[in-house]
């Protein structure tokens, strides 16, 4: 009987996602397992393949559905197990990584495995909207992503995730191992989920004015320049080197960037020029940018989810306007 390992924090249940194209082809025939190789050994390479598809040999139907212009070639063929899909062998001994790319958790994990050159992982990704009921009921009880399957055990939660693959696989070692660096780790690392919280509550904020959310949510990002200034001498990147808190921060990011200038005409690199380095520099970590969900994409979910206030409902986000004046709880 399998193990299950969870906190509760750092993952996905669902998203807005039931209006919009599914960027993906679904699996609709029994005896399917859809999984990725999750990457050759990326860690010191900014330049290597994306992850491979491999496909058991089974006889199965597929049915293709729309993908938008805006779609970047590696998500064209991506397949995506929803309620109509049957499940892999599961406990087969087999370890498996469930996903969601547009999942910032997951992402975390995604791009871990493939730094570390994982190929011993098959990434299998599940859909948010439509979830499969077999994940549930014979996988992860949680039902949220990301989670591993490995040695009988499904532990979850992005931040646990990160350790957990440090500390049972090879690999480059994510967690800096200096000294020096260990502190500014433990820094970052305790404030990334005031710096998500502020960020959701920012783009929820949609009754406000420019100004003021930018004055809501400037401390945030101006925390991230500063800290980017201790290491700069070594590098662009957290820690000057990448490694364990670029790939905690990357998913959030890289959203916030698009959506705050796309929804809330807020550029969060504008005076601050390490941060835009850091953006640039990441975008050259093939681990990272081949887990990248096109910008039209993200920028047309965020529009859906924060029109119907997805973050204020979910609990990352504070309410700002509710007409008691207390915040919402976030977790």
């Amino acid at each position: 009987m399998a193990t299950l390992v969870t906190s509760y924090l750092h993952a996905c249940n669902a998203t807005f996602a039931t209006t919009l194209p599914r960027h993906s082809r679904l699996i609709q025939a029994p005896s399917v397992q859809f999984s990725q190789v999750c990457g050759k050994n990326l860690g010191q390479s900014f330049s290597s393949p994306s992850a491979r598809i491999l496909r058991r040999n089974y006889d199965f139907r597929r049915e293709l559905v729309s993908v938008t212009r805006s779609m970047a070639s590696s998500f064209e063929n991506r397949e995506v197990l929803d309620s109509k899909s049957a499940s892999p062998a599961i406990f087969d001994g087999t370890t498996r990584l469930y996903f969601s790319s547009r999942c910032p958790y997951a992402q975390r994990v995604w791009v871990a495995v493939k730094y570390k050159g994982l190929d011993e992982i098959e990434c299998v990704e599940i859909s948010l909207s439509d979830k499969p009921t077999w994940y549930k009921e014979k996988v992860y009880p949680v039902g949220k992503v990301p989670a591993l399957e490995h040695n009988g055990t499904v532990t979850g939660e992005s931040m646990d995730l990160l350790t957990y693959l440090d500390d049972h696989f090879g690999g480059p070692k994510l967690a800096p191992t200096e000294e020096s660096k260990k502190q500014a780790a433990a820094e970052l690392l305790q404030y990334a989920d005031t710096f998500n919280k502020l960020g959701f509550t920012g783009l929820s904020m949609k009754s406000s004015t420019p100004d003021e959310i930018a004055a809501a949510v400037a401390p945030a990002f101006d925390f991230l320049e500063n800290a980017l200034a201790k290491f700069s001498s070594e590098g662009p990147l957290f820690l000057g080197n990448f490694g364990l808190v670029d790939i905690v921060y990357a998913p959030f990011i890289e959203r916030f960037e698009i959506a705050f200038g796309g929804i809330r005409n807020y550029d969060i690199r504008a005076g601050r020029p390490r941060l835009a380095k850091w953006i640039e520099a990441m975008d050259n970590v093939e681990a990272y940018s081949s887990t990248k969900v096109p910008r039209a994409t993200l920028l047309e979910l965020y529009k859906k989810m924060l029109e119907n206030d997805y973050f204020i409902r979910v609990g990352v986000a504070a309410n700002q306007n509710n007409s008691s004046g207390s915040s919402v709880a976030v977790n």
